[in-house]
C-alpha cells in the first residue's frame, strides 16, 4: 500500500516537473513564433516594395531571410525536441498514474487517494484523478480506456460549463438592463 502511495506521489511530482519543463519551452516558442511573424512582415514590405523585381535588392532580401530561416531554425529544432521529449515523459507518467489508479489496484487507488495529504499538491491531485476517473465512468457506464480520455472528457465539460456561466452573465445582463428601463 505505501508503495502504490509512493508510486502515485512520485509519478505526480514528476509530471508537474514536465508540465512546468513545457510552461517555460511554450515561452521559448512563442519567441519562435515572433521571429516567424517578423520575416512574414519583411517578406511582406519587399513585395510592397517592389524589391522582389530588382535583381540587387532580390539578392540582399534573400540573403536576410535565409539568415532569418537559419536562425529561426537553431532555435526551432532543440526546442521542438526537448518539447516532445516532455510530453512523452508526461504520457507515461499518466499512463502509468492511470494503471496504479484504475487498473487492477482501484481499490488500493481509494485508499492511497484518502491517505494522502489533500492539503499538498500531490494528494489533492491523486484525489482530483480518482474523483475523474469516477466520474467519467458514471458518465459512460465504463472505465476509461487511458487517462488522457478523462482528460478530453473533464476539458470538455469545462468549456460546456464556461459557455454557460458566459450565457447567464448575458441574460443577466439583458434582464438587469430591462429592469433599469422599466424604472
Amino acid at each position: 500500500m505505501e508503495q502504490v502511495a509512493a508510486k502515485v506521489k512520485s509519478l505526480v511530482h514528476e509530471n508537474s516537473h514536465n508540465a512546468y519543463n513545457l510552461s517555460a519551452q511554450m515561452i521559448q516558442l512563442e519567441v519562435v513564433k515572433n521571429a516567424v511573424s517578423r520575416l512574414m512582415e519583411k517578406i511582406d514590405e519587399i513585395t510592397y516594395k517592389g524589391w522582389d523585381k530588382d535583381p540587387g535588392m532580390s539578392y540582399l532580401s534573400i540573403n536576410e531571410i535565409r539568415d532569418t530561416v537559419r536562425l529561426i531554425d537553431m532555435g526551432f529544432y532543440p526546442l521542438f525536441k526537448e518539447m516532445a521529449k516532455e510530453v512523452e515523459a508526461i504520457n507515461i507518467h499518466s499512463e502509468e498514474l492511470f494503471n496504479t489508479v484504475v487498473k487492477g489496484e482501484s481499490e488500493q487507488s481509494i485508499d492511497v487517494a484518502t491517505k494522502l495529504d489533500i492539503n499538498s499538491a500531490e494528494g489533492w491531485n491523486a484525489l482530483a484523478m480518482e474523483n475523474n476517473i469516477k466520474t467519467f465512468t458514471k458518465e459512460f457506464g465504463r472505465e476509461p480506456e487511458s487517462f488522457e480520455e478523462v482528460l478530453t472528457y473533464i476539458n470538455e465539460t469545462i468549456a460546456k460549463v464556461m459557455a454557460k456561466k458566459e450565457e447567464n452573465k448575458k441574460a443577466d445582463a439583458l434582464t438587469s438592463t430591462k429592469e433599469i428601463q422599466s424604472k
